[in-house]
């Protein structure tokens, strides 16, 4: 028992980030599906007319929008993810801080996300960007939950690429 809680002090700064990104998601979610008035395509504009906007959109699926399988499938993979990014917490050296630090924020934008999707079955999205001549027409609307997860992805390729140490593979020639 000692054991856990000295490892539990170790991590708590990780915990503690999953935990305010959680509070700033859920925040933020409330907050603009409250002055949008709940009423789903309500928008006003952030910076200029139409670079960025605020625009309240329900999302059912995963990322774009895509559909696997309903409500009860995305929570329970969003459950398992979640379960298995606190034992990658909790397990991950602590010497592999730029790890550590990206597996918070995902963790914090999964848990955001869930909350949606196991109180209302859908996800709250309100940042509404235009990246001009970029792939689509209107890049799709999305949270603070769904950043967080996005940067935290962005960490752990930079920390895999750049950072973690790979063996070196050595040809015996005897």
């Amino acid at each position: 028992m000692n054991r856990f809680f000295k490892l539990l002090r170790q991590r708590a700064a990780f915990i503690a980030v999953s935990a305010f990104i959680v509070a700033a998601d859920r925040i933020s979610k409330n907050y603009f599906e409250d002055y949008l008035l709940g009423v789903e395509g309500n928008s006003f504009g952030a910076l200029g007319e139409s670079f960025a906007r605020f625009t309240l959109a329900y999302n059912d699926g995963i990322a774009f929008s895509i559909d696997l399988g309903g409500r009860y499938v995305l929570s329970t993979v969003s459950v398992i993810a979640s379960l298995v990014l606190i034992y990658l917490i909790f397990s991950t050296d602590l010497s592999k801080r730029t790890e550590l630090w990206a597996l918070s924020l995902i963790l914090g934008g999964a848990a955001g996300n869930l909350i949606d999707r196991i109180t209302t079955g859908r996800v709250v999205d309100f940042i509404d960007c235009d990246f001009p001549d970029f792939i689509m027409q209107r890049w799709p609307i999305f949270n603070l939950a769904d950043s967080f997860i996005t940067v935290g992805m962005i960490f752990l390729f930079v920390h895999f690429i750049f950072f973690e140490k790979q063996p070196v593979k050595t040809d015996d020639l005897s």
